[in-house]
């Protein structure tokens, strides 16, 4: 039984970073998640901005790029006002 429970927690957690890695990536669909899918998985404490300690390390590498004060939170005009590469 743990093994199965720990095999499925496991396999969930894979395919959601795979999903969440490249936030800024062109998806499946032709475009990056948007910022309310992003505070849907990630807002902890429900403060319509994401900090650094609420996603996943790998998740805030990216992210992180568009936190143009560098307060160590991206807030949706942030999010949206970032163009990678300075596109």
């Amino acid at each position: 039984m743990l093994n199965r429970k720990w095999s499925i927690t496991s396999a969930a957690t894979l395919m959601f970073a795979a999903c969440t890695v490249d936030v800024f990536a062109e998806g499946p669909r032709g475009g990056r998640p948007s910022f309310d899918q992003l505070l849907e998985a990630f807002d902890k404490d429900a403060s319509g901005s994401l900090a650094k300690d609420e996603v996943p390390g790998r998740v805030w590498t990216r992210l992180s790029q568009a936190d143009a004060d560098g307060d160590g939170c991206v807030t949706r005009e942030e999010f949206d006002g970032y163009r990678p590469g300075g596109r």
